[in-house]
């Protein structure tokens, strides 16, 4: 084996980062195997009078060119033709005997590669089922919250009306419609916290759903009452009153019948006055015919109204007998109407509140 060729090998070592000064002994390289990840630092050793290598961890053998081309299959470099291309007999056989050879690698339990699970099936499409759902949540929930707005009216005018200062009258006029709002929105707490396992605050939430429903219903039974009662009043009245109009009446047509059928109009009158002052005749008896024939077509116009708003007013009394008297109109249980009116406000709007949760909630 030639210098040359030695120098030639210890060139490409050199470019392939082998450091061949840190060898004590300056025939035998030691460094890294480049055939097994497995292998420790500095377990291969090359042999620079006979150019052969061999590996202590994984027992691979061969001629150094073979190290070489390895090497730069690590560094990933182009691999060149072989250094010289004439070998000895022994070098070629080593080499062959070498490449093959099989290499067997034991995985560990970590580098064992499990396949990941399969994903989970898509859920079914419901979009039809879920426009639906939403639409009537939407309509509940509308109609839950008009309820509650009726109720909370009535409940601040009937509580307020209770009270007689002014202030007082507010204060408690709004805790009407405080005990409305707890109302429509405790049965939809009572449904969040009992979904979510929390009994404590769900029994909570349902204790201040009951009270302020029950305030609810007695402000809106008591607003029906109070209503009745004003009604009633007003029919009173309007008997008593009826008598005093009728009689009024009759005068004013008595009075309305003293007039003259041929009594001009108050514009025409005031037009012709208006004439005879610009000529300068006012002087003259048409004149002051003309002044008394006004007051009496004013007159005339003002009994006119009177009568005209008389009737109306009889009429609105029941005078024609078209309306029907309190005690022949059939009514509604004034508690009835209360506890519906309450079960609208605050079910209707539980129930659409927990049905747009359901629906649009990430854990459904």
């Amino acid at each position: 084996m030639t210098d040359e060729k030695r120098q030639r090998v210890r060139d490409a070592l050199i470019a392939l980062g082998v450091d061949l000064d840190a060898s004590q002994d300056e025939q035998v390289i030691k460094t890294g195997c480049p055939f097994s990840d497995d292998c420790i630092d500095e377990s291969l050793r090359i042999d620079l009078q006979t150019l052969n290598f061999s590996c202590e961890d994984c027992e691979t053998e061969g001629h150094v060119d073979d190290f070489i081309n390895a090497k730069k299959i690590q560094k990933n470099q182009p691999v060149p033709k072989v250094v010289d291309a004439v070998f000895t007999e022994a070098s070629k056989a080593s080499r062959a005997l070498v490449l093959s050879k099989p290499k067997v690698h034991t995985l560990t339990a970590e580098q064992v590669y499990t396949p990941p699970p399969p994903p989970p099936p898509p859920p079914p499409k419901r979009t039809v089922e879920r426009a639906i759902i939403t639409l009537l949540a939407l309509v509940f929930l509308i109609a839950g919250l008009g309820a509650a707005g009726l109720s909370g009216f009535a409940n601040f005018t009937a509580f307020s009306s209770s009270v007689a200062d002014p202030l007082q009258s507010k204060i408690w006029g709004w805790t009407g419609v405080i005990a409305s709002i707890i109302s429509f929105g405790g049965f939809t707490f009572f449904y969040w916290h009992t979904a979510n396992r929390r009994f404590k605050e769900g029994v909570r939430s349902l204790l201040f759903a009951l009270a302020g429903a029950i305030t609810s219903i007695i402000g809106t039974q008591l607003y029906i009452a109070n209503n009745n009662a004003a009604a009633s009043s007003a029919a009173t009245q309007a008997s008593s009153n009826r008598a005093v109009l009728e009689s009024q009446l009759t005068d004013w047509r008595a009075q309305l019948d003293g007039i003259p059928a041929d009594t001009r109009s108050v514009e025409g009158l005031q037009s012709y006055i208006a004439e005879v002052e610009r000529v300068g005749r006012s002087h003259q008896k048409p004149y002051r015919d003309a002044q008394n024939e006004l007051g009496l077509a004013k007159r005339r116009d003002d009994l006119q109204a009177k009568i005209e708003s008389t009737n109306v007013e009889l009429l609105g009394l029941g005078t024609t007998g078209i309306q029907v008297s309190a005690e022949e109109r059939p009514s509604i249980p004034s508690w009835f109407f209360a506890i519906m009116l309450e079960i609208f406000s605050s079910q209707g709007t539980s129930i659409g509140f927990v049905a747009l949760l359901i629906l649009y909630s990430k854990s459904r």
